[in-house]
């Protein structure tokens, strides 16, 4: 049952409470802490060197970093920055952004397949601490280098969704992590489609990491938790990528409404129109017992390494990190 059990935060508590709950997280066996890079939000690297200090141990991940907003270049300092406070224990996320998002922020989704193999190149050889010339479509560095470089490169993940980012992700990434709201069949085809690419790439499948993230609410009522979810799956079904995902379950979500909702930050609204079977399908939400089997279903899929992303405030986390402890082992 021992699974790579990672905390995910996403930005909306304040740095002070996300600290204390990492504490809580890594002393329960936590292995790895996310934090996510929600446009407007907490930062992902400024939490994570928060994290390094306050929570030493586990695998610090800043996710999911835009290439559409960053230059390589900051990244790889970023990223060496974290390295060289936490030996050995640094990775990142990358991923393109959510669209609504990134168009608030005047910017398009344009090639993203070739951008992100073309980031992905770079922060490689960046990493190296050689001069490093790239003349991509996207990328380019005229002799640009790094004065320091981590103890070990930090291992790439992408936040792929699609079926061409997750065979780019199969190709070139250390592994993958799941958006959360999938279910679990989309869990699992997601995880089929990057193994069959990185055997086809020759590389060794096995080594690939296969994370994902999980919304989590754990409560004594079955009702009260799976009512808690119905604002993060909103929020997370803004994103249009989802919506394959939501066709192959067969459950009817409004997601244009949900979207237009979201754009007006009335996420009362959005949250309205997320059904219970979504609920159900896509999160891991009710009593202690009913969370323990929820997320067996997750691991049973592939995911080696669940990323539990809490909801419901103080009172969940306490019934969580019983739940983390045993799987994590």
């Amino acid at each position: 049952m021992a699974a790579k059990v990672g905390l995910a935060f996403d930005g909306f508590v304040t740095t002070a409470e996300a600290i204390d709950m990492a504490k809580q997280a890594v002393a329960a066996g936590a292995q790895s802490l996310w934090m996510a890079e929600h446009l407007g939000y907490r930062s992902a690297t400024g939490s994570c060197m928060a994290f390094a200090t306050a929570a030493p141990g586990p695998l610090l991940v800043p996710t999911a970093i835009s290439p559409y907003l960053w230059h390589p270049m900051p990244v790889a300092m970023e990223m060496a920055t974290l390295d060289e406070l936490a030996p050995g224990r640094a990775a990142i996320a990358l991923g393109v952004g959510n669209p609504l998002f990134l168009a608030e922020s005047g910017k398009a989704l344009d090639k993203p397949i070739p951008l992100m193999r073309e980031f992905v190149e770079a922060l490689r050889r960046l990493w190296t601490g050689e001069a490093v010339q790239m003349q991509g479509e996207h990328v380019q560095l005229a002799g640009a280098r790094m004065a320091f470089t981590p103890s070990v490169p930090p291992p790439i993940y992408i936040a792929a969704t699609g079926p061409d980012m997750l065979k780019l992700t199969g190709r070139i990434a250390d592994g993958v992590v799941l958006s959360a709201a999938l279910s679990v069949q989309s869990v699992r085809e997601s995880l089929a489609i990057c193994a069959e690419a990185a055997t086809k790439a020759g590389r060794d499948a096995q080594a690939f990491r296969r994370a994902g993230y999980l919304f989590f609410s754990t409560q004594e009522s079955s009702r009260a938790a799976v009512d808690a979810v119905r604002t993060k799956l909103a929020f997370v079904m803004r994103n249009r990528f989802l919506a394959e995902n939501v066709r192959r379950s067969g459950i009817a979500i409004d997601q244009a409404a949900v979207i237009a909702a979201v754009a007006k930050r009335d996420l009362a609204t959005a949250a309205s129109l997320i059904p219970d079977e979504a609920v159900e399908a896509f999160s891991v939400a009710g009593t202690p017992a009913e969370c323990r089997r929820r997320l067996q279903d997750f691991i049973d899929a592939g995911l080696d390494e669940p990323v539990i992303s809490p909801i419901g405030g103080a009172a969940s986390m306490r019934l969580i990190l019983p739940i983390l402890r045993e799987f994590a082992g």
